[in-house]
């Protein structure tokens, strides 16, 4: 095995623990969880998808060299490799028809093994790539960009309104970053007082495509497809959403940014903490997960006025907490950062002192084996 094949195979090993240890700590917070069941229900939701898509890149990376990561902001696969799978999605089952079946490739194999006397390479290869389509075929991936769907609808008591939890998320083409969106929208149009406020479609095959409201669901399908890039603040997204749709009210939005990857040997977006993740001795242990909550939510309403020029609609006050410097900075009411690190690799930290330069802005969660450990 090359070194550059080695390296791909420790990264896809990598990320395979590190989000195996974010449902850990999922599982972990009970109490977080309970109080944002839907939240999590819905991360995890995408978070599957993304591991379906890791296990498709993986299986690629057997059968082509062009596998590429964003070594130096992410540490995720470049955005080309995620527009690759949704192509190749489209044509699974064509491709699935024209490849040998897998009993053939096994016969091939052994052939290739018993009387050539020679390494199965190429059928390798070719198993890794019926494979790979097989797995597009059969599971959801994290694609480009995931529809709004509706995950509850209730009403608020206090207007009478129905509102609406909607969920949907996006892979960042310019920052390579898989994005996770949670918002809760209040109607105030004629037609959605008649709504099925009982209803709470969940899990996704369940839920509703876009808005209850269908008159306006599709205007807001193709308005959050054009505001789901991680260079708007949730800020802008949710005033740009308030000032085009008069009767939808954003109450609250939240954008789970899931990242960046670091691994030891092979990123290099952060000097200081790979040069700490270069020195661990255990391979399995080179690596640094971090993802970011930010949230931002309406404080008030001002209410919608008429005069001699006309009227204009209610609007919402977003509150942007200005006694943080990173709230004002990413335009949110608040940011909440953690990080998930190898227990071999918190140790480097603390033993050189730098635990609070690199984890104090974080809420940490070290993993040691199947055990996490929330650091104080």
């Amino acid at each position: 095995m090359t070194g550059a094949a080695a390296n791909i195979k420790r990264y896809f090993e990598a990320v395979d623990t590190a989000f195996g240890g974010l449902e850990r700590v999922f599982e972990l917070e009970s109490q977080w969880v309970k109080r944002h069941n839907l939240i999590h229900q819905v991360c995890k939701a995408h978070i599957d998808r993304l591991r379906n898509s890791f296990t498709c890149w993986e299986l690629a990376s057997r059968f082509s060299d062009k596998f590429q990561i964003d070594t130096r902001e992410s540490g995720y696969p470049v955005f080309q490799h995620v527009l690759q799978l949704d192509n190749d999605r489209r044509n699974a089952t064509a491709m699935l028809g024209r490849l040998p079946t897998p009993e053939a490739i096994r016969n091939d194999m052994a052939d290739e093994i018993l009387r050539h006397k020679r390494f199965p390479e190429r059928y390798q290869k070719l198993m890794a790539e019926r494979l790979y389509y097989e797995t597009l075929k059969e599971h959801a991936v994290f694609s480009e960009y995931m529809s709004p769907s509706t995950v509850r609808v209730s009403v608020n008591r206090r207007t009478g309104r129905p509102f609406y939890v909607v969920q949907w998320a996006a892979y960042d083409g310019m920052a390579h970053l898989p994005l996770v969106y949670v918002a809760v929208i209040e109607d105030s149009s004629d037609d959605a007082a008649h709504l099925d406020t009982n209803r709470k479609p969940w899990p996704e095959s369940d839920a509703v495509r876009g808005l209850p409201n269908r008159d306006l669901s599709d205007d807001f399908k193709a308005f959050i497809q054009s505001h789901s890039s991680y260079s708007l603040t949730l800020t802008t997204i949710a005033s740009a959403l308030d000032t085009d749709f008069p009767t939808l009210h954003p109450k609250q939005m939240r954008r789970f940014v899931l990242g960046p990857f670091y691994a030891g040997g092979i990123t290099a977006h952060n000097e200081e903490i790979q040069g700490i993740l270069d020195g661990v001795d255990r391979p399995d242990d080179m690596w640094l997960f971090t993802w970011t909550a930010q949230e931002v939510y309406s404080q008030e309403q001002k209410p919608a006025r008429w005069g001699l020029w006309g009227k204009s609609a209610p609007q919402e006050v977003f509150y942007i907490n200005t006694e943080d410097l990173d709230c004002v900075q990413q335009g949110v009411s608040s940011v909440e950062r953690r990080a998930l690190v190898p227990h071999e690799a918190f140790q480097a930290v603390f033993a050189q002192g730098k635990t609070e330069k690199i984890f104090g802005d974080y809420q940490c969660y070290i993993a040691s084996g199947d055990n996490i450990i929330r650091h104080a």
